[in-house]
């Protein structure tokens, strides 16, 4: 005999074999994935995490199972409160920060709608943060799965530029870092006419248009973000997009509670001649301006593209091989529907009969769906579908063997069916016997899921000599085929087909518990109980009051973790002095080169177009001269944009100059001639710390100083 065993690690990390595979080879549906092992740590402590809060929170309740659920809730609950802020909100960039600020007036009224919008929202990229690390450390992107992996990376990022923009429309100092941090990465793209950080050079020059259009966008994109929802869970049977009575009820009373103790606050209003400093910041949304206030707009670009090309093609980019879907024998379905009812993944359609029989329909496996998850074989009485390398009646005849290797040595074992990736997804079975060391008295069929099983397996099991059945799955709301420990509580119940017929099963000799990965433990002691014939006592249950206590405790720490991110200590970016900014946008002067056309010259061209003289306008480059104190001159040229070169120069130039007192002097020429400068202005400056001196340029005012007052 020849024995093999292998720990769910190292079953994990094989390739699955392309034909019907034995007992001994993995029993694992989707395929391997780069850095599979670093990973499963991660998936571990997130399951153990998520086990322990099912200690304390029934399945409806638990915040870590329902973190796809909270996150879509909390958007609801952000938009709502969004639109009824605009009953006090202004959209002027002249007014908006007054009208926000005078929402603190209000505490019961505006300032609560206020602080609600500010919570929901952090509270939605939180939950969506923790909704998009459980699916990814669980491998759920391979596959069928790839329309949600990347409809749910875009949601995150347009979640975040709908809080990006919403932040702006405070205009508060944090709004002037976003502003300024927007601006440096689109001045890198050449389709402004204009650098788009010239409209923030001072108050006066930031454009209300511009201000109305971030309004436009913050109310509209959220639309957008519906689409993207909806393509999330298009795959995806009977998805759980909102939150139990029970657990919104919880959720507004946390929001309420977290808008009353800490208010939502603003920093002081935008200066664009003052540092866009801040001495906290939203990071769940606001965390980038440590990089747009550190790295210029090219960099920020690569940073963006290229977190882009790594997590968008990761289906497809750290995958290897494919998952093995399942398949319908067309000659055994007998139409019943039940398969098609039962998959989650909307993977199974019925179609028009193709073998001829007097039957309407037929089921038909939509491989682009199907994940292979096997619960489809659970549903089927006829054996008309399910996963060719783990076929039920392949699998029952193995049963049926290792059944009559136990009665020729004179025991009636007990038969444990185990979920892969459940609590005792990493036993290791001798495939000839169907025996494991850690489970003595048992013999145990590893399950690609616990929804595979039928009731005609334990039927026959326990007809065949087997003393009783105990069914080992995920826990509800933590399978990873998402209802496989559903329908199989169901089916045990006898509140969905196939259920477990009494005449042919006694119910007390089957026995099903949920465990998910790491409570090993917790399965052998259930193992212990059911070979003491103990099956049916009941787990010990945690007291009622230390439960709440708990509860209470769960709900502080999610709470302070989203006060305490949504106004956390930002470190600035340490000051290099005051600077000095010097903006034009002029028109050079006109000039024309003529010169006279030969007669060879004239008969090229259209009789309608001949002419004695071709003169063709170019525009003179603009010249800058900036003078500070006694420092050299600096002097700048600045050619005419457009496709033909005939439109106006534009400048930015940034110098830094020294706190104290400076004497700067500006010149403006726009004639060809190198000596002639046509504006002037000098004016003696005082800067402090980092405050900006802008010196604005234009053929109606001429050059005029903003800031530094002398």
């Amino acid at each position: 005999m020849i024995e093999n065993i292998e720990t769910g690690a190292m079953r994990r990390n094989r390739l699955p074999h392309p034909g019907a595979i034995p007992q001994f080879e993995p029993i694992r549906v989707d395929p391997p994935v780069l850095g599979e092992r670093i990973l499963r740590v991660v998936d571990f402590a997130i399951t153990r995490a998520e086990s322990a809060l099912g200690v304390v929170f029934p399945h409806s309740l638990n915040p870590i199972t329902q973190s796809g659920a909270i996150a879509s809730v909390s958007f609801l609950a952000a938009t709502a409160t969004g639109i009824v802020l605009l009953i006090w909100y202004s959209s002027s960039v002249h007014q908006a920060w007054s009208s926000v600020e005078a929402m603190a007036g209000s505490p019961w009224t505006a300032g609560l709608v206020r602080s609600l919008h500010r919570y929901t929202s952090d509270a939605c990229m939180a939950f969506a943060l923790l909704h998009a690390l459980r699916l990814f450390a669980a491998r759920r992107f391979t596959g069928a799965r790839w329309l949600a992996w990347i409809t749910g990376i875009a949601s995150v990022g347009i979640l975040w530029f709908v809080g990006w923009l919403g932040y702006w429309l405070i205009w508060d100092t944090r709004a002037q870092a976003i502003a300024l941090g927007t601006a440096k990465m689109l001045d890198v793209l050449p389709i402004f006419a204009d650098p788009f950080s010239r409209g923030f050079l001072t108050d006066e020059s930031v454009n209300s248009l511009l201000f109305f259009v971030v309004f436009f966008l913050h109310m509209l994109i959220p639309l957008v973000m519906a689409v993207v929802l909806w393509l999330h869970v298009a795959r995806v049977a009977r998805p759980a997009f909102l939150t139990g009575k029970g657990l919104s009820i919880a959720l507004a009373a946390a929001f309420v509670a977290m808008s009353l103790a800490w208010p939502a606050t603003s920093s002081p209003r935008a200066s664009m001649l003052s540092p866009a400093s801040a001495a906290t910041l939203d990071h769940w949304y606001l965390a980038p301006i440590m990089l747009t206030d550190r790295f210029g707009g090219a960099g920020l670009w690569a940073i963006l593209v290229g977190g882009a090309i790594a997590l968008f093609p990761i289906p497809w980019l750290v995958t290897r091989g494919r998952a093995r879907v399942a398949h319908v024998e067309v000659s055994r379905c007998n139409a019943c529907r039940q398969c098609f009812s039962d998959c989650p993944y909307n993977a199974i359609q019925m179609v028009a009969r193709t073998d001829g029989k007097d039957i309407p329909e037929q089921a038909q496996v939509i491989a682009s769906r199907c994940v292979g998850c096997g619960i489809c074989a659970g549903s089927c009485d006829s054996n008309g579908v399910g996963l060719p390398w783990f076929d039920v009646q392949e699998q029952r005849r193995r049963i049926e063997t290792w059944l009559q290797l136990a009665a020729a040595s004179g025991e009636a074992p007990i038969l444990a069916v185990v979920g892969a990736d459940s609590a005792g997804g990493d036993l290791r079975v001798n495939p000839e016997t169907g025996r494991c060391e850690q489970l003595p008295g048992f013999v145990v069929l590893m399950a690609p899921c616990a929804g595979w099983v039928h009731a005609m397996t334990i039927e026959r099991a326990l007809k065949r000599g087997a003393r009783s059945v105990l069914i080992v799955s995920c826990p509800e709301g933590m399978c990873r085929y998402r209802e496989g420990a559903k329908w199989t509580r169901l089916r045990h119940a006898g509140e969905r087909k196939p259920v477990f017929r009494e005449e042919r099963a006694d119910a007390a000799a089957i026995r099903r518990v949920e465990l998910a990965p790491g409570e090993r433990s917790k399965l052998f002691a259930v193992a212990e109980a059911c070979r003491g014939d103990t099956a049916n006592a009941p787990r010990r249950a945690m007291p009622a009051v230390a439960r709440y206590v708990a509860a209470a405790i769960v709900a502080v720490v999610l709470t302070a973790t989203i006060v305490v991110g949504s106004d956390a200590p930002y470190p600035n970016p340490p000051a290099h002095g005051a600077e000095l900014v010097v903006s034009l946008k002029h028109p050079g002067h006109v000039s024309e080169d003529c010169r006279t056309l030969s007669e060879a010259e004239k008969l090229e061209l259209p009789p309608h177009m001949r002419r004695d003289r071709i003169c063709e306008r170019r525009r003179s480059p603009v010249r800058l001269r900036i003078e500070i104190d006694d420092e050299p001159a600096r002097e700048f040229s600045y050619e005419p944009r457009g496709i033909w070169g005939d439109g106006n120069s534009v400048a930015v130039e940034r110098t830094t100059i020294s706190p104290g007192e400076h004497r700067v002097a500006v010149a403006i020429g726009e004639t060809p001639d190198g000596s002639e400068w046509t504006w002037r202005e000098e004016r003696t400056v005082r800067v402090e710390g980092s405050d900006r001196v802008v010196v604005l340029f234009d053929r109606l005012t001429g050059i005029v100083f903003h800031g530094g007052q002398s």
